[in-house]
């Protein structure tokens, strides 16, 4: 039986136990947003004795951190140790470079740190070549990594077909950072963890306002102020119209997700048999992964009829699917979702300070889980009082993307079609 729906709302286990804000509330930081980076920063900022309030529109993980698919992979193009330096001073730049080369070591340590139950497999993360020209990239990549000290894995094609099952691909190389956990999970553990640590978290409490009123910055949900000295905004894609221009400084797009019932045991120790995640070299990238109960999940950026028409959506990857793996020839699917994303010009996250005391951080590309997790820590940071001269990571100028509609627009449409062109050339 179709689901049209996400499968993690079936699996998750259950939020904790959250209500309204009501009334007045007094506070040394207010988070708004109750994702990965909003929690994180709660849950850092909590520990150090911050007197920690979030609230969130919705539920717990409504936003993109419980709707994308569960990929921990800390492969980021925006790490460039020289860069990071030469911005912001070796010490601040190298420590910036570590927070993100250690991201997805992160992830697993909070699931450890506080027993989240979340189906975490940091079984590592899969770069692999789809041809043989491309394992030059796959050899650059690794390089890289491993000047970072993360300890990468090399693959020829002989190990590359073994791990996969598929005779697909020429080669790549293995984070062993990286994993995959189910997203809307992970999210909630992370809140029961801030509540732990002496954070507050109010759920269905949309901001209207943030206001400064003399030294403090008054918060306004629908029954509820919160009075702070300091306010993160952790909305990302979910920014709307919070504090103009936050919610125009990017432009959207959306990602979705499809999920097949449970294969054979048998049959699916022939298809990742080391239960990694993977994705490949390709332009129209080949991402998937497996859940602890066998279901194949995979998906992609939303177009006018991919990932919005299930029939088509799931037909489409079924037959990609066959294409790289041929004993999966009878998938069944059960569940299809979508979430959107936060996409700055540079696909690199931005930190804004654009007033004492408030701080923001967004645009994370589509590689929220350990990013967004991670760089949370930073905006944890400011909430504990830290100077933005101090912090290690850019502070970055607040202004509107003026194109940023018609990039929402333009590039659903073109880049999917775009990219499978160029596939089908390299």
């Amino acid at each position: 039986m179709t689901k049209i729906g996400s499968l993690y709302e079936d699996t998750a286990p259950p939020p904790p136990s959250t209500g309204r804000l009501q009334g007045d509330h007094d506070a040394d930081f207010v988070v708004i947003g109750a994702g990965y980076t909003g929690l994180s920063a709660a849950i850092h900022a909590a520990k150090r004795g911050v007197r920690t309030i979030v609230v969130e529109a919705n539920g717990v993980g409504h936003g993109g951190s419980g709707r994308n698919h569960g990929h921990c992979v800390p492969v980021l193009g925006f790490i460039n140790p020289e860069k990071a330096v030469e911005t912001l001073g070796k010490e601040r730049g190298d420590r910036f470079t570590r927070i993100v080369a250690d991201s997805a070591a992160k992830v697993f340590s909070l699931v450890r740190e506080y027993g989240i139950d979340c189906e975490a497999a940091q079984t590592g993360a899969l770069q692999l070549a789809h041809s043989a020209e491309a394992t030059s990239i796959s050899a650059r990549q690794h390089a890289f990594y491993d000047r970072l000290g993360k300890n990468p894995v090399l693959l020829d094609r002989a190990q590359a077909v073994a791990m996969t099952g598929s005779e697909s691909f020429h080669g790549g190389w293995m984070h062993p950072d990286g994993g995959h956990l189910n997203p809307l999970a992970f999210v909630r553990g992370l809140a029961a963890a801030a509540i732990g640590e002496g954070a507050e978290i109010y759920t269905h409490s949309p901001v209207t306002s943030i206001e400064r009123n003399g030294d403090v910055w008054v918060v306004t949900c629908p029954t509820g102020k919160v009075r702070a000295k300091r306010v993160g905004i952790a909305t990302n894609a979910y920014t709307d119209g919070l504090f103009a221009p936050l919610g125009r400084s990017f432009f959207l797009m959306s990602s979705y997700a499809i999920a097949s019932e449970p294969i054979d045991p048998e049959l699916r120790k022939t298809v990742l048999p080391g239960n990694q995640s993977v994705g490949d070299t390709r332009p129209d990238v080949r991402y998937f992964r497996f859940d602890r109960q066998n279901r194949l999940v995979l998906g992609g950026l939303v177009e006018p009829v991919l990932g919005t028409n299930f029939e088509k959506t799931t037909a489409f990857m079924a037959k990609r699917m066959k294409n790289l793996f041929p004993q999966l020839h009878d998938l069944k699917w059960r569940h299809h979702w979508s979430g959107k994303l936060a996409i700055n010009l540079d696909r690199t996250p931005h930190l804004y300070n654009p007033a004492e005391g408030l701080f923001a951080l967004v645009g994370y590309s589509g590689r929220g889980v350990p990013t967004a997790t991670a760089l949370g820590e930073i905006l944890g940071e400011a909430g504990c009082g830290m100077a933005a001269r101090d912090l290690p990571m850019e502070i970055s100028e607040l202004k509107s993307l003026p194109t940023a509609p018609l990039l929402s627009t333009l590039v659903p449409l073109l880049r999917g079609p775009i990219n499978r062109l160029r596939s089908r050339w390299q």
